[in-house]
């Protein structure tokens, strides 16, 4: 992996993580698809995962008091029973071709969304379950594991601070569960390793950008951003 790779490597996850800061949503759905154009998924993804746990450990200390623990109990139980076939498929399967897959629908899905949203659910224990399944065998085969959580958060029209601090929570939690069954399937590797030395510094600087951006976002931006991230997500894993 030479300068220009981890320069690029710098730029894709300071972008990603700025925007995390904002919707809670937005470094693994934004920065995997794009790359993966020039890195092995193999790397990528376990990276990526390991990227997120400095991150997603400072932005909840910011914003613990926000986290519905009622909602994060329901996504966190129903995706880790798909962690484990989520990895297998990492290791197994050609993740281009499920990657444009996904990237087509959440596009479909989001901008449906958007067009005819609907009234929320009245019950959300069985949407969340099935969000939730769905994200757990996306954060393991792919880690972009956001775009079922945010269309089901914006469906249900959730309140952004608590959204937000919900999904960051969430993200931590199954990326941490994630990282054993990665060692496992020794995918750990030193390329990824040098993968993680690259995109930290972006890290650091996006978490202080996206923090400064989040006081200035209001809740129906807000609401588009999200949309957007999911929109943009799926064009980069749909075209690339």
């Amino acid at each position: 992996m030479g300068w220009e790779t981890g320069l690029y490597v710098f730029g894709v996850v300071l972008s990603a993580a700025s925007l995390q800061g904002i919707t809670g949503a937005g470094l693994m759905i934004l920065s995997v698809p794009a790359l993966v154009v020039v890195l092995p998924a193999t790397v990528v993804v376990p990276g990526i995962v390991l990227l997120y746990l400095p991150l997603g450990v400072a932005q909840l200390m910011q914003l613990r008091r926000d986290v519905d623990r009622r909602r994060l109990a329901m996504l966190t139980v129903s995706s880790a029973l798909m962690v484990p076939f989520g990895a297998v498929i990492l290791s197994e399967v050609d993740t281009v071709t499920l990657q444009r897959g996904i990237g087509w629908l959440m596009i479909a899905l989001a901008l449906l969304l958007q067009m005819k949203p609907g009234p929320p659910f009245s019950r959300e224990l069985a949407p969340c379950v099935g969000a939730g399944l769905f994200a757990g065998f996306l954060a393991a085969s792919t880690s972009v594991s956001g775009p079922p959580l945010v269309l089901l958060g914006l469906k249900q029209r959730w309140q952004p601070a608590r959204f937000r601090a919900t999904l960051i929570a969430y993200f931590l939690i199954i990326s941490a569960f994630s990282l054993p069954f990665y060692w496992e399937m020794d995918l750990l590797t030193p390329a990824t390793w040098r993968f993680v030395s690259y995109g930290l510094p972006g890290i650091a600087l996006g978490y202080f950008t996206g923090a400064w951006l989040r006081a200035r976002v209001s809740v129906a931006a807000f609401r588009w951003l999200a949309t957007g991230v999911v929109v943009a997500g799926g064009l980069t894993a749909a075209l690339f």
